[in-house]
């Protein structure tokens, strides 16, 4: 392209700037595409390199609060995309342009920031293609050796169809018969799978608005108008589907090891943790290995190095921490793969369970009041938090604390904090326990009475948001009111939830049940995990190749979604069959004999595998809340 297209390539200043209108990314593909050669041996070759303009706006304090929180600044800046030479350095730009108008008009100082290009293969991009190749390799290498097994008639051997996409993909969509209508109890709870997928599927929802609320948009303030509707509390309040997995995840742990208690009379600890590990971590590793290896090559845009190489330096910083399952208070301002926090957190409270489970199998009931006072302590400590450090719910108040003291680290990923959901798991996989063999008995106006308040409560608790949320008034009301809500509502949801679970498990759930045991939840379950791992990192990549402004709306945000869920699934079988199916048969393979458990941990293990098949095991339980 010629010269001239360096200018034409510009951002020009964009129409609506006090509707939120603040960015105009120029044409970044334009930018990239000019090449000339000149022919002058001073000029030499002209090649375009995109640069960003900063201007802070100065607007008025009334004006200012018109504008969401962006990133700690009010979205009081102006973004305009530009292009220079490549020989320009931003440094130059920065002294120039401030320079240059100094004495001609009053202005904020202009900051300009410019692309760098993309490293060469290192040694850890090649590492990671070889490790990459390698998994390709079996998983053709065994689907194929399987199908010519099957057609030849001859059994082939476990140990070479580990990788076999045939295999691992029957598994992964078979669904297993749901037990006779005059069968109440069963060790399969059918309900589980659609709170999974449900709860799963709205926090894909949530991200997709946040992804959005990141975006450049012509109507930024519109976001505002947004929040006041009451429909918006759903995306607002839709950090509790967090709560909902972690009450799963402690009823099933819970379920497990008191079902390995009452056989053993101890656990086998090593083999336990162990188990987990293997089959948490390998998916998990394997996308932090593409995230600081290969994924920046995967596209490029205005935004691409803030949205997609920020996800490369954390995770290069922080990998071990990651790996160990600790992020949440080693580094939670720089948490590798934002959403994993929730990892952390799950792992931590499945190594701390036996100091929780054992003891209600040794002394029974007495230790819910002792699960109760840890709820309360836990309770306090976010009521504490809000207070010491003046913390707000409201989503525009956001970014308005510094990094370390912020409203996510304080009370969102620690695991003192939300522990109580997992708790009220653990109680009621303890009441499931004790009630396995007897048929509960509930009077219809007891039934009828919990569901009612049961789903009005849940109801109550997305829209008690509402006045805490308004951009306008938010501050009008006591910090202690935020912190109450925010203290109690996960708890209260979590009842809410348990409620559930127990009557659909003891026949009283009615339609509900049946809409919630429907076989299509099934695998969908199984995908749970790899779904969770990748819809962060897929957002983040379709975000950070914006060429353009974009709209917001709740129309433009359902599209979005259902094209985010879409190929987040399609990409959640493959990674599936590629790290998470096959850990089975390999931790056989290379600790089996090492092992060597216990008959009756055997059984455990066995019975967790089941759990993955039928109701999702504890390591399907996995969400988060925005990044």
């Amino acid at each position: 392209m010629k010269p001239e297209n360096v200018l034409d390539a510009w951002a020009k200043l964009p129409a609506g700037i006090f509707q939120g209108n603040t960015i105009d990314l120029g044409n970044y593909d334009e930018c990239h595409k000019v090449d000339h050669e000149t022919g002058n041996e001073t000029v030499g070759r002209i090649q375009g390199r995109y640069c960003q303009m900063t201007i802070p706006l100065n607007l008025s304090s009334l004006q200012a609060r018109q504008f969401p929180s962006d990133n700690g600044n009010n979205g009081l800046t102006l973004q305009l995309g530009t292009c220079f030479p490549a020989t320009c350095e931003a440094s130059q730009l920065n002294s120039i342009f401030n320079s240059s108008i100094a004495g001609v008009v009053t202005l904020p100082k202009i900051t300009f920031t410019c692309e760098t290009p993309l490293p060469g293969l290192g040694a850890k991009e090649v590492t990671a293609i070889v490790i990459f190749s390698i998994v390709v390799v079996l998983l053709l290498f065994s689907t194929m050796y399987e199908v010519i097994m099957l057609l030849s008639s001859r059994q082939p051997n476990p140990n070479l169809v580990m990788f076999s996409i045939y295999t691992n993909g029957v598994k992964l969509l078979r669904i297993s018969e749901r037990p006779p209508q005059n069968q109440p109890k069963s060790n399969q709870i059918d309900c589980l799978n659609g709170i999974r997928v449900i709860s799963m599927v709205w926090i894909v929802f949530c991200h997709n608005y946040m992804m959005l609320f990141f975006a450049p948009l012509v109507n930024k303030v519109a976001i505002f108008d947004w929040i006041k509707s009451y429909h918006s509390m759903l995306v607002v309040g839709g950090t509790v589907s967090v709560d909902s997995f972690f009450l799963l995840s402690g009823l099933l742990v819970c379920w497990s090891l008191l079902k390995e208690l009452d056989k053993n009379r101890r656990l086998n600890l090593p083999v336990m943790y162990l188990h987990r590990y293997l089959r948490l971590t390998p998916a998990l590793a394997a996308l932090m290995l593409l995230s600081t290896t290969l994924l920046k090559y995967g596209g490029s845009g205005p935004m691409w190095k803030n949205m997609v190489v920020l996800m490369e330096d954390s995770c290069e910083k922080y990998w071990w921490s990651a790996l160990l399952y600790l992020q949440n208070y080693v580094n939670p301002t720089e948490i590798c793969l934002g959403h994993s926090w929730y990892l952390s957190v799950d792992m931590q409270l499945f190594i701390l369970s036996p100091l929780v489970i054992y003891p209600l199998w040794r002394w029974g009931r007495k230790i819910l009041y002792v699960i109760a006072v840890l709820i309360l302590l836990s309770m306090g400590c976010v009521i504490a938090a809000f207070l010491i450090n003046n913390l707000r719910l409201a989503f525009v108040d956001s970014g308005k604390h510094p990094k370390d003291k912020n409203r996510q680290v304080l009370v969102y990923y620690p695991t003192h904090i939300r522990m109580g959901a997992w708790l009220i798991g653990v109680m009621l996989g303890y009441i499931m326990h004790l009630t396995k063999h007897r048929i509960v008995r509930l009077s219809k106006v007891v039934c009828i009475s919990g569901w009612l308040i049961s789903l009005s409560i849940m109801l109550a608790i997305l829209l008690g948001d509402y006045p805490l949320q308004q951009p306008d008034t938010y501050a009008d009301h006591p910090v202690v009111v935020d912190a109450i809500y925010e203290a109690t509502n996960r708890i209260v949801w979590a009842g809410c939830l348990a409620w559930i679970v127990f009557a659909c498990v003891n026949g009283y759930g009615g339609p509900i049940n049946t809409f919630l045991s429907l076989p299509i939840w099934q695998p969908l379950g199984k995908l749970s995990y790899s779904i969770y791992l990748l819809h962060v990192p897929i957002q983040t990549m379709l975000l950070g190749s914006l060429r353009s402004t974009g709209y917001f709306s709740d129309i433009v945000a359902a599209h979005n979604f259902w094209g985010d869920f879409g190929l987040t699934v399609t990409i959640s079988i493959l990674w599936c069959l590629a790290f998470e199916s096959p850990m089975v048969g390999l931790e056989k393979l290379l600790f089996g004999r090492f092992l060597k458990p216990k008959p009756n941990t055997v059984a455990l293990v066995e019975e967790q595998k089941t759990e993955h098949q039928q109701n999702g095991s504890t390591e399907n339980i996995i969400t988060r809340d925005p990044v």
